[in-house]
């Protein structure tokens, strides 16, 4: 009979070490934003990847298939007058080609000359570009503002990056998840 009472006392001891472990613990739950594009819509040239499209392999162009939208604060970003004082390195492309590598993370990168290919490979990286023919991006969370380019293609690893032309309509092919293309006006 001692030992109810002591199973009593034991039972608030008990919960109030499990509150404690729990101290700090968060819960987060996001929805994710529905596509507010149609295939039939002009002025929407995004795309991305969603998971009822991840079955599909073959790269999109951007006018087939928007899943994205980019908006206002999106569309302010991509403007290359905003990124041309905080350029930290500043390359000229001389042999037709450059790959803005991982030595780039997060830096705003600027590249003149004349470039055929510009590979992105870089992480958070905001890059400039020139009029080149072909972009691949291979990395992650990137802004890319290219003067015009005949192709941007973005791989399927590449995830998160906003991308836009000044000029033409590019062939946009994405692989990737959650990136967003367009033409900035």
């Amino acid at each position: 009979m001692n030992s109810s009472p002591r199973r009593f006392l034991a039972l608030p001891l008990v919960l109030a070490l499990a509150g404690v472990g729990l101290v700090g613990c968060t819960v987060a739950v996001a929805d994710q934003p529905a596509a507010s594009g149609t295939a039939s819509a002009p002025s929407s040239t995004s795309t991305g990847s969603t998971p009822d499209s991840a079955a599909s392999t073959a790269p999109t162009p951007a006018a087939a298939n928007p899943t994205g939208t980019v908006d206002d604060e999106r569309m302010a970003r991509l403007q290359r007058s905003s990124w041309t004082d905080a350029v930290t390195q500043h390359v000229v492309c001389i042999d037709g080609e450059y790959t803005v590598d991982n030595n780039a993370d997060a830096l705003v990168v600027e590249i003149t000359g004349d470039c055929r290919e510009v590979t992105i490979a870089a992480h958070g990286a905001t890059v400039l570009l020139p009029a080149v023919d072909e972009v691949k991006i291979t990395g992650d969370g990137s802004i890319v503002i290219v003067a015009s380019a005949r192709e941007i293609a973005i791989d399927a690893d590449a995830d998160a990056n906003l991308v836009g032309w000044e000029q033409g309509t590019p062939e946009v092919r994405d692989a990737g998840t959650l990136n967003a293309t367009t033409p900035i006006s």
